[in-house]
């Protein structure tokens, strides 16, 4: 049984990733964020260097199975990029949970990373799990094998493989604007 539509899928990630940087950009102009707001456009970026070319890579890499509400070229990816970008900033109040404060924003902490990446690689399957087969389908092929199928959802390596990655290059991005007093 599934939780959720296709169709309340994709408008939960339409609403919550294209509120986001209006939310942020609002808290931000009125001074109650600053460090945030700069690591919410360092995950934007971060997220651009996969989100950009799976848009462009089009039917050959991954099948758009629901009509996104703008049709805008790559509209899609960048609010999937808005997305990603929360989900690093979860892994940032997790470290910051677990790690009780926020030193590792300045100096390299492995217990920091390891919250990141473990949770980037969870969230990852969590939504592959739930959005490939419905609002989209990734590729099989030989770069891209199956790495794992669940209940006939076949998930591929490369999403999982972008997760694992991304929040070591995320952390350390952070950690090099730090050093310009971000």
């Amino acid at each position: 049984m599934d939780l959720f539509s296709a169709n309340q899928m994709m408008w939960a990630a339409f609403i919550i990733g294209n509120s986001a940087p209006i939310i942020f950009s609002i808290l931000y102009y009125f001074g109650f964020i600053s460090k945030m707001f700069q690591l919410f456009i360092i995950g934007i970026l971060i997220g651009f260097l996969w989100e950009i070319p799976f848009g462009l890579a089009g039917d050959s890499f991954h099948l758009i199975l629901i009509n996104w509400p703008i049709d805008i070229p790559l509209a899609r990816n960048i609010t999937y990029s808005f997305i990603d970008s929360l989900i690093f900033l979860i892994g940032v109040f997790l470290a910051r949970l677990v790690l009780k404060d926020f030193n590792f924003l300045y100096q390299f902490n492995y217990k920091a990373l390891a919250v990141m990446v473990i949770w980037g690689s969870f969230s990852e399957f969590l939504i592959d799990l739930n959005g490939n087969g419905k609002l989209w389908l990734f590729i099989e092929n030989w770069y891209n094998p199956v790495f794992i199928s669940i209940n006939n959802n076949d998930l591929t390596i490369i999403p999982q493989l972008i997760w694992l990655f991304a929040p070591i290059l995320y952390y350390l991005a952070i950690l090099k604007c730090a050093k310009k007093k971000f």
